[in-house]
């Protein structure tokens, strides 16, 4: 990695140095235009983290010391940010996501979500690799403190076998934080990639619609596409994983669970159970609030866009006080919504945090009333 001092102090090149400039003639210069194109060179005159950091600098995330260290001197400035990484820019993400979209579009059936796994699916094989290494170490922790209390219980027991689970458990907490820091890198690395992807292409396509299709789409549809739909496919992209990872630790706790306390263990499956259809409930209704709030929000941009578009005729007619009222009308309508799907959310976030309490406290409950002898290190 390069060191801080140098990071700071060299001089930095400007930003369109090392670009092609095309002129509306064709003609080529170094000089800046209001009109130009961008050769592919890295960086664009400047660096980014791969060529900051190898291998360990991107698995202790160093190349971000010296920013920090900038940003800690002085207030940072657009100049000091690095340049992204040539294959998370846009024109690059967009290229790629276009080929997997004509692959899919050959195939008579073309699906979103398989042209985003033909273009970005290895990282997410990656990221799934990572955070099933975590899930299966954070089982390591609660089965090797059942030993140590059993070497605590042996005073014949020697030394090494005590520094031995002592070690395990270390390493298991090195590699677990590892494991889930580069997971959630990797996520957050392809949310963005998501967006981009959808964001153009559904740009480039708004530019070649016909006049028919204009009619069955508003512009206010096509620009929640491209803000609200493209960022919810981003924000969901840490919770993709979830589909395997939530089964895989609720089947791994109820057989180490059943090891330990038997046939209590149904008592909390018993309560997982009984959460589950009214989470599904609770989803259902999340889904059709965004649905209504999705709709009362394409009408009130469809109606700004129109205010907009014709605000010369509005202000000609005097027309700002009804036309803000009904604006404000369907904005009052969307907090409405707004505020219901909040309120299904919180409780919802609220459940699924108190769920894992209640299932220990159940689970735990028979064995007081069996009056069963119990220890901690009971085999």
């Amino acid at each position: 990695m390069a060191p801080s001092k140098h990071h700071r102090d060299e001089e930095r090149k400007p930003l369109l140095q090392g670009v092609t400039v095309v002129h509306d003639g064709g003609a080529t210069s170094d000089k800046p235009s209001s009109t130009w194109m961008p050769v592919d060179a890295p960086g664009l005159g400047d660096r980014y983290p791969s060529q900051l950091s190898g291998c360990w600098g991107n698995v202790f995330f160093s190349w971000v010391t010296p920013l920090m260290k900038l940003g800690n001197e002085r207030p940072l400035e657009s100049d000091d940010l690095f340049q992204l990484d040539p294959y998370n820019r846009a024109a690059n993400v967009s290229r790629q996501f276009g080929a997997a979209w004509e692959q899919q579009k050959r195939s008579g059936k073309p699906s979103l979500v398989w042209a985003l796994s033909r273009a970005f699916g290895f990282k997410f094989v990656v990221a799934g690799f990572l955070k099933l290494i975590h899930d299966s170490l954070q089982f390591v922790g609660p089965m090797i403190i059942k030993y140590i209390i059993a070497y605590l219980s042996d005073p014949t027991a020697p030394l090494s076998q005590g520094l031995t689970y002592a070690g395990v458990i270390f390493v298991s907490g090195v590699v677990q934080s590892f494991a889930l820091r580069q997971y959630f890198f990797y996520c957050y690395e392809m949310g963005p990639q998501f967006r981009s992807a959808v964001v153009t292409a559904v740009f480039e396509k708004s530019m070649v619609l016909s006049a028919a299709a204009r009619q069955q789409r508003t512009s206010g549809e096509i620009t929640n596409l491209m803000s609200i739909d493209a960022q919810r496919l981003q924000d969901m992209t840490p919770y993709l994983h979830a589909v395997w990872y939530a089964a895989f630790q609720i089947i791994v706790s109820c057989f180490l669970l059943w090891q330990q306390i038997g046939v209590a263990t149904f008592a909390g499956v018993a309560v997982i159970l009984l959460v589950i259809p009214l989470m599904t409930v609770i989803s259902k209704a999340m889904r059709k609030l965004q649905q209504r709030l999705m709709e009362v929000k394409d009408e009130r941009i469809k109606i700004c866009v129109e205010v907009l578009s014709g605000i010369k005729v509005v202000k000609l007619k005097a027309w700002e006080n009804s036309f803000g009222q009904r604006v404000m009308k369907f904005r009052d309508e969307e907090l409405a919504r707004l505020r219901a799907y909040v309120f299904a959310r919180s409780t919802s976030n609220t459940l699924f945090s108190f769920v894992p309490s209640l299932v220990t406290v159940v689970s735990f409950m028979p064995m007081c009333f069996w009056a069963t002898r119990w220890t901690s290190a009971r085999r």
